[in-house]
């Protein structure tokens, strides 16, 4: 009879042990609250080779935890490019409708997404890409420049 009582206390003592809180990891705790720095890495790609060119930003979680992005609308990510001036030639989200519903992307360990676009430039010449990431808690932003010919 005891051991009726004792094994099913045991399992539920392991349970509660198993699921309790536990002491933060003083590693994870003690970095900076910017995006790139709290698992989220990015690596922006620009593809000259044919008539359009194309972006991508590949984003990855490197950490050993899920990470969850959170978008305040439908609008994920966003590239545009910039003249040799600075000055803006092409936004891949002008004139594009979003939805307005907030949207959250989950990212496993080492698990990621890439958002890709293409661009037909105007003309030859030297160009950055400024690629977003309009994630609300781990927004990225990376610029590359370029020369086409």
């Amino acid at each position: 009879m005891l051991s009726r009582i004792t094994v099913p206390l045991l399992a539920a003592a392991a349970l509660v042990f198993a699921c309790g809180p536990r002491t933060p990891n003083p590693v994870a705790s003690a970095r900076p609250k910017s995006g790139t720095e709290r698992g989220v890495v990015s690596h922006v790609m620009v593809d000259t080779a044919r008539g359009t060119v194309r972006f991508a930003i590949a984003v990855t979680n490197d950490s050993p935890k899920r990470v969850e992005l959170s978008f305040p609308d439908g609008r994920t990510h966003d590239f545009a490019v910039e003249d040799s001036s600075g000055a803006e030639v092409w936004r891949w989200s002008k004139g594009r409708l979003f939805t307005q519903a907030m949207q959250n992307r989950l990212l496993d360990a080492h698990d990621s997404t890439v958002y890709d676009e293409r661009w037909t430039p105007p003309a030859p010449g030297r160009y950055t890409l400024v690629a977003q990431l309009h994630s609300e808690n781990h927004p990225v932003q990376q610029r590359v420049a370029f020369t086409l010919r």
